[in-house]
């Protein structure tokens, strides 16, 4: 991954596009530990309250335990995934 925006996210669009990157790159990679802890949150993203929950946990947990496994600029994006979820849960 190239160094990317650290602006906001503004869309659950770009949202999904960061994250399918993010767990594209880890795939190729085999970050096994960070694809542990997002592939539930993802696959369990449902749109509604619940689905918000568990993805922003997940997110949570990848940023928490995996970070000796991503690079300087999938912390970034974690983190901007992590603060759009925030907001869709509206616990700003």
């Amino acid at each position: 991954m190239q160094h990317t925006d650290v602006s906001p996210i503004s869309s659950n669009e770009e949202l999904f596009d960061v994250l399918n990157k993010l767990i594209d790159a880890w795939c190729e990679r085999r970050a096994l530990n960070a694809l542990r802890l997002i592939l539930p949150g993802y696959f369990a993203f449902n749109g509604l309250t619940d689905g918000w929950e568990i993805l922003y946990e997940a997110l949570r947990d990848v940023r928490a335990f995996c970070r000796q496994e991503l690079t300087a600029v999938e912390k970034e994006q974690v983190g901007r995934a992590v603060l759009a979820v925030q907001k869709a849960l509206d616990r700003t």
